[in-house]
């Protein structure tokens, strides 16, 4: 498997490819996959819709989906005599319904908060693609190198906008890194109303000697993806400047 083949999910759920970019491109013009398919090449944390990485592979940016249009209230009638059965019954199993809430309701809190931060990684992951060749020689990795590849400007328009008006987002910022030619890219997070989330960040550290990224995060491992538990971020450490 080469660095750039791509995969895509087919309708049953089954994966498909590898496919080389320009083949993906043809099944998109070929109306055989459509903007909402996932698709996924070596390198990126998760699948992502095709709309994320249009971009990339030379099609025109996508725009988002349609809101789903509202629905008309339903005619409004009488109770009938089951629903006052039931609503009686309800009244007498309000206690067992606030225990059941009292369980489930931190549960869902946390799902929500491990779907958003999955998000904002699903959609930095095009970024990171974009700035890894970026890094090659001794370019480093500042957005002024990136910018002389006409594909990794391209999608530095797109995403760090993106990415930076998303209401979770508080700043991402971009620098060398440590290592010589490495690349260092960080996501501050905000707007959860939840202390162990709001202000932290999320890091991506590029490994120059094999092209690979370690994430690493100082928010709690149960909100993380698989990949960014591995290595806490020492919360000693400065933000890294734009």
């Amino acid at each position: 498997m080469h660095a750039h083949d791509w995969f895509y999910a087919q309708p049953d759920g089954q994966r498909a490819g590898p496919v080389s970019p320009d083949d993906l491109v043809r099944l998109y013009q070929s109306d055989r996959i459509h903007r909402t398919t996932p698709v996924w090449r070596d390198g990126m944390p998760d699948w992502a819709p095709l709309s994320m990485v249009a971009t990339s592979l030379g099609l025109p940016p996508m725009p988002p989906m349609p809101p789903m249009p509202a629905m008309p209230a339903p005619p409004r009638r009488g109770l009938h005599w089951a629903w006052i059965v039931l609503i009686v019954l309800a009244a007498f199993s309000v206690p067992v319904i606030g225990i059941l809430a009292a369980i489930a309701l931190p549960a869902y809190q946390d799902y929500r908060v491990r779907a958003v931060i999955n998000e904002v990684v699903t959609i930095s992951a095009p970024l990171r693609l974009e700035l890894q060749p970026a890094t090659r020689g001794d370019a480093g990795c500042s957005t002024s190198a990136a910018a002389e590849d006409q594909s990794a400007r391209a999608m530095l328009e797109d995403v760090l906008p993106l990415l930076r008006g998303h209401r979770h987002v508080a700043d991402v910022a971009i620098t060398d890194g440590d290592a010589p030619s490495g690349c260092r890219i960080e996501i501050t997070l905000r707007g959860f109303d939840n202390g162990s989330v709001d202000g932290q960040r999320l890091a991506w550290n590029l490994k120059p000697e094999d092209g690979s990224w370690t994430c690493s995060s100082s928010v709690s491992a149960r909100y993380l993806p698989t990949d960014c538990r591995r290595v806490p971020l020492d919360a000693s450490q400065g933000s890294a400047s734009r």
